[in-house]
């Protein structure tokens, strides 16, 4: 069983499927509608992707979740936490698992078997939130399961049975849930910055077409207006995959760019469409020397690829080894060029690390110009379009100002002990 994506006419939709790829499973594909019906293409794939993950696990472990539910008896304690369990892992790590299992019964020492179990559990542990939506997914496919196999008909003992398991696996979201935010906010919190010096100022020198160090044999010059993008406005890869040359505004002061939610834009061919993650749409400021070089990019390179004229998606592919010269750039592209660089560079320098790189430089900006903290907030809300009640303004203000008060007490202590004059 394997998770499908196809087009009907310029809407997507999502399947499992099986050989041939004939839909499998129809209640769980029927869940998916169902249930996110009104919900983005991207969720109902990470909805699809998670079951596909809950139901390969209960088949492994021969558990007929749909029989479970029709016949009233779910599932036990015991089986949500070994299902617990196997969805921290991530996916490509059940099979090596499993095999690790089979060789550890063999093996004598108990120490050793536990060591190795420990060890292959602590490198394959997904974030928590991960988890936390496999777990979701799974009570909110039992709760579908329930009504349609018992609907109004339930007893009350079935009810609570029903209501004792999902019980069970509200816990552990909200165990999840809020080890995830803990984990968030100290991440944020105590890291110093995100990027060295040393590291940000050879990425900025490896990334301009001139460079020597410059990676690329080709599209040297799209992949840097890419990438000083990412730099100047903190924009997802998303985001710059969507952007299209009418979002960019040349005219008046030719520093701004549009950012805005376009699910199922009928003018995109790209089957993984990207879209803005959910929030405001905003402006983004680039420098107007960046603009200029776009409006030369469009004008001198674009331009030279037929199937460019037919789209208004901004950046290309420029390779034509699959017919896709012109095409607009995927996501896995920009992946592609981050990773490259970042060998270049000598240190990780993706497209979220680039976003956490500018709120730093923000905090700097604005404690060099004095600007109130919850202005800053604000301003920082809207500049990267998010939410008005998102609490992420005042985790990156509360990091920088943490930062900036040990930085103040190590001066301090170092004067007190007269290693600093």
């Amino acid at each position: 069983m394997k998770v499908s994506q196809y087009k009907v006419g310029a809407k997507r939709f999502v399947a499992l499927v099986g050989e041939h790829e004939i839909p499998v499973r129809a209640l769980a594909n029927a869940f998916i509608y169902d249930e996110f019906l009104s919900a983005s293409f991207s969720t109902k794939l990470r909805v699809a992707q998670e079951l596909k993950l809950t139901l390969d696990y209960f088949d492994s472990v021969s558990i007929d979740v749909e029989g479970r539910v029709a016949s009233g008896e779910f599932l036990t304690p015991s089986e949500i936490s070994s299902f617990y369990g196997v969805m921290r892992l991530r996916r490509d790590s059940f099979e090596i698992r499993e095999k690790i299992s089979v060789i550890s019964i063999r093996l004598d020492s108990k120490k050793f078997r536990n060591a190795v179990a420990a060890s292959q559990f602590t490198n394959n542990k997904v974030d928590v939130e991960t988890t936390a939506g496999r777990v979701r997914t799974l009570r909110k496919y039992i709760t579908y399961l329930t009504d349609y196999f018992h609907g109004d008909r339930a007893s009350q003992e079935l009810r609570y049975r029903k209501d004792r398991l999902v019980a069970r696996l509200k816990a552990k979201e909200r165990y999840k849930s809020a080890k995830a935010t803990k984990t968030t906010f100290s991440s944020v919190e105590l890291s110093e910055k995100v990027i060295p010096d040393e590291y940000y100022e050879r990425f900025l020198e490896v990334i301009k077409p001139s460079s020597k160090d410059n990676p690329f044999k080709a599209s040297k010059f799209r992949n840097y207006l890419i990438l000083s993008i990412m730099n100047q406005t903190g924009m997802r890869r998303s985001e710059i995959c969507k952007i299209k040359i009418s979002d960019c505004l040349f005219h008046g002061s030719g520093t701004l760019i549009r950012v805005y939610s376009t699910p199922d834009d009928p003018t995109d061919s790209r089957l993984n469409k990207p879209n803005k993650k959910s929030g405001r749409s905003h402006f983004s400021g680039i420098k107007p020397e960046l603009m200029g070089e776009i409006s030369f990019y469009v004008q001198h390179v674009r331009n030279n690829f037929e199937k460019a004229r037919q789209h208004d998606f901004l950046f290309v592919a420029e390779k034509d080894s699959k017919k896709t010269a012109g095409q607009p750039l995927t996501r896995e592209m920009v992946n592609y060029i981050s990773a490259k660089v970042s060998r270049k560079t000598g240190f990780d320098i993706n497209p979220h690390l680039l976003r956490h790189k500018w709120n730093e430089r923000f905090s700097e900006k604005g404690r060099e110009k004095g600007l109130d903290r919850d202005f800053m907030e604000d301003m920082r809300r809207n500049a990267m379009g998010w939410h008005p009640e998102s609490d992420m303004g005042r985790i990156y203000n509360d990091k920088f100002e943490q930062m900036a008060a040990i930085n103040l007490m190590l001066e301090h202590q170092e004067k007190v002990d007269g290693t600093k004059k």
